[in-house]
């Protein structure tokens, strides 16, 4: 059946995340994420379709993230310059949300997060993206401050990755308000992009009201 409203935008989606251990020191791993910590997946809603198993965590520090992709017969590829040709996680974050706010504002944040960079000898890599139409920046996020790892296999791939809470406008009070927009998308040039919620024509990439809503857990 086709909706013309798909029922994910339906409801007001709020996901517990919950709280993990931040890095011990800046050149150490990111955290692995329990299974505690994956996102239910709202776009199953409009469609029979599968999502990567996707895992996000949190501490007064900073922001995990965890990514698992299979189901894959080509090899991981991408390109830091050209995030449009490269298999990558989007995330786009929002350090308050309103819900009714249709353009990105100073607390938004867009990063594409590669399992595989082949401009830097095929590790991995966190690029910040810009937002078309966003307001202003009050934090000039700086990659080199955040940690990635990946394993690729054969189907797919592994990627963690930690973005302290200084690299995101507004983190700094995050301890009181304990709620953030997020939206992602798993881009794979084998089986297509993999939206967390509605994707198609509505633009998720710029406007945050589309976004789900991450309530942050102790």
């Amino acid at each position: 059946m086709n909706h013309i409203v798909p029922p994910s935008l339906l409801f007001d989606v709020s996901i517990a995340v919950p709280q993990c251990t931040p890095p011990k020191t800046k050149r150490s791993a990111p955290p692995a994420l329990p299974e505690s910590s994956r996102l239910l997946h709202p776009g199953t809603m409009d469609a029979e379709v599968s999502h990567p198993d996707l895992r996000v965590g949190w501490h007064a520090d900073g922001l995990a993230i965890n990514c698992h992709v299979e189901g894959r017969s080509r090899p991981v590829s991408g390109s830091g310059s050209d995030p449009e040709v490269a298999d990558c996680v989007l995330l786009w974050l929002d350090m308050r949300p309103s819900g009714n706010v249709h353009r990105a504002t100073e607390y938004c944040h867009h990063f594409s997060l590669l399992p595989v960079d082949d401009d830097n000898d095929g590790k991995p890599g966190i690029f910040v993206r810009p937002i078309a139409q966003q307001r202003a920046q009050r934090v000039e996020s700086d990659p080199k401050k955040m940690a990635i790892q990946s394993k690729t296999t054969e189907t797919g791939y592994q990627l963690s990755a930690w973005i302290p809470g200084s690299q995101l406008s507004g983190w700094g009070q995050i301890a009181e308000t304990r709620r953030i927009g997020f939206y992602s998308v798993i881009r794979d040039f084998e089986q297509g992009d993999l939206p967390l919620s509605t994707a198609g024509d509505f633009p998720y990439s710029y406007d945050p009201s589309l976004w789900l809503q991450l309530e942050l857990v102790d």
